[in-house]
């Protein structure tokens, strides 16, 4: 099915929707023009209309419509422009007080996985610590179109134990490419809140097809103290390729990572955090990554952010970097901003002349973002943003990237 008509088949039935009786249609519309050059350096001019959609009551009926997406094209002509949908879908909550169902283009996602497709999702909440949900429908592939035999089929059985403390799950999901069979997911997740004390979570991905786990997440949240928190996560990932893929038939490398982070308030809206990571690697050696920032939330008229980081690794990949952002509401109906991002890479490097011998050298490679930005609050409807940002690096050139952007909110 084309993207295109499946967009306008959904605009019908948010027209309909809009002028049925008893129903409450709200939604945002955002205008959006671009301005970048490509890697050719032509200068590129995309204009994109957004819309978001949410009908709901329809015609007394009980049924809620949602809709998002995007047309677009290139004014200049020089990069491709997709034309976006990334949701359309009627939902009905509470049949018999026990079934939800939803119908059309969605998201769907579990610990097996996650796809968007164009199907039925129904969730089934009996009498009783259980919840069940299953899913069915065309595999949406962007990027490419997709056949009537693209299908994602799953579905999540979950209950809630120790006095409802604990909630597990056990999640599945396969996807069929032409008929052919690419991808058979399994998943358990596991979630444990313990008051005011503390959370303890987990998540495993099992791949059916290559009998390998491809995930598992571990962690603990501590926040007994309202000063501070801590939480210690563990993470490993194998990657995942569809079976029809050639990359399915050659050895991938794990990757695992260990992480703590400490949060800390330091006044009404203020916080300070430290993270450390240590990232573990098959074919390359380790490295410890070393963040630590502040961050003002807003509740006056100033809100920002600076961090730095530090990356050190065994090989000469060491990174170091520094983030900041700021912005200040000057009135009501007027706020400006701005901000910063400068990475460097230190590389040693070993080059070898054709012989016998090698050149050791170091080399630097310096990253950096810098942008400003304005927002004017028009009404309580509308408002207009814009943002200006210079990019530059040492292996590439500097060039401007620019965005307006008009909302209005119905």
């Amino acid at each position: 099915m084309r993207l295109w008509h499946f967009f306008r088949a959904v605009l019908l039935v948010g027209l309909f929707a809009a002028s049925a009786s008893a129903t409450t249609v709200t939604g945002r519309s955002s205008t959006m023009l671009e301005w970048y050059d490509d890697p050719d350096g032509n200068g590129a001019l995309p204009a994109y209309q957004y819309l978001m959609l949410n009908a709901r009551e329809i015609s007394d009926t009980d049924v809620d419509f949602r809709f998002f997406g995007r047309l677009g094209t290139d004014l200049n002509d020089n990069v491709d422009v997709d034309n976006r949908l990334y949701y359309a879908y009627a939902e009905k909550r509470g049949i018999n007080e026990r079934f939800d169902i939803k119908l059309g283009r969605q998201l769907v996602f579990n610990t097996a996985g996650s796809t968007i497709m164009d199907g039925l999702k129904v969730d089934f909440r009996p009498d009783g610590p259980y919840h069940v949900n299953v899913f069915g429908g065309g595999d949406v592939k962007y990027y490419e179109s997709y056949e009537r035999k693209d299908l994602v089929a799953g579905g999540k059985f979950a209950r809630w134990l120790l006095e409802d403390d604990l909630k597990v799950g056990l999640s599945y999901i396969q996807k069929w490419d032409d008929s052919a069979t690419t991808h058979q997911l399994i998943g358990l997740d596991a979630f444990y809140d313990h008051g005011i004390v503390l959370e303890a979570y987990g998540e495993y991905q099992f791949n059916y097809l290559s009998d390998t786990m491809s995930h598992l997440h571990l962690g603990v949240n501590y926040h007994r103290n309202p000063e501070w928190q801590l939480r210690v996560e563990y993470m490993y990932s194998k990657p995942v390729f569809s079976s029809t893929s050639i990359y399915s038939v050659f050895a991938v490398a794990e990757y695992q990572e260990i992480m703590g982070q400490l949060n800390y308030r330091l006044g009404t809206g203020m916080f300070a955090f430290g993270r450390f990571t240590y990232e573990v690697y098959e074919e390359v050696s380790n490295a410890n990554v070393m963040e630590a920032g502040i961050e003002k939330i807003r509740i006056d008229r100033f809100s920002g952010s600076f961090s730095g980081v530090v990356r050190v690794h065994e090989e000469g990949q060491d990174l170091y970097g520094i983030r900041g952002r700021a912005s200040y509401l000057l009135t009501h109906r007027f706020q400006v901003g701005g901000g910063a991002s400068i990475d460097v890479l230190e590389r040693r490097l070993v080059v070898f002349d054709g012989q016998e011998t090698a050149i050791e050298g170091k080399y630097e490679e310096t990253t950096h973002r810098i942008w400003a930005d304005a927002t004017m609050y028009i009404s309580r409807q509308s408002s207009l943003e814009a943002r200006i940002s210079r990019i530059q690096s040492d292996r590439w050139n500097e060039y401007y990237y620019g965005n307006i952007r008009f909302n209005y909110h119905f």
